[in-house]
């Protein structure tokens, strides 16, 4: 008998789906690697300004979602250069865990609260994650001048200058 893996089970809850601003795709364009033309959106839903931005930029996006079939702890496009993302917060932890697994280098818009914590601070030493700080908020409600937490862009594989990369907007 085959199990439902974590992230059906999870799509049959709330994931308090915050959606990325044009914004902040904008800020890491300049910092996506040079040889990536194929990057996989793997939380896309429709009007993703995630794939919209990377499309305008001239890369060639393949989006998937849960809501579509598409189950990002089982599901895997076959030809792909990076995972760019705003996943679940509530799930962190898995898509980490799983994108470290594909092994390819990744993008993950995240609340930069997600550098605490001993398991992730292993994580994160082990796979050498590195990080793309904007100096303000971004706005995920339209109604709202701003977010109430801080998020940033988590990045593996991504060749950055620096650990930390401060990012005026």
């Amino acid at each position: 008998m085959k199990t439902e893996s974590k992230f059906k089970l999870m799509s049959n809850n709330s994931w308090g789906e915050l959606y990325t601003p044009r914004e902040a795709v904008e800020m890491i364009v300049p910092y996506i690697p040079k040889n990536v033309q194929t990057i996989w959106e793997c939380t896309a839903i429709d009007d993703s300004k995630i794939v919209d931005e990377l499309n305008h930029n001239y890369y060639n996006v393949i989006k998937s979602h849960i809501k579509d079939g598409y189950d990002f702890f089982e599901y895997q496009p076959e030809n792909y250069d990076m995972i760019i993302t705003n996943p679940p917060y509530k799930y962190k932890n898995e898509f980490l865990e799983r994108a470290f697994e594909l092994n390819k280098p990744f993008m993950f818009l995240l609340p930069l609260t997600t550098l605490e914590g001993k398991k992730r601070g292993d994580l994160f030493r082990k796979h050498k994650i590195q990080v793309l700080i904007p100096n303000k908020r971004f706005n995920f409600l339209e109604k709202k001048s701003g977010a109430w937490f801080q998020t940033s862009w988590f990045c593996y594989k991504c060749n950055l200058n620096n650990d930390l990369n401060f990012i005026n907007i």
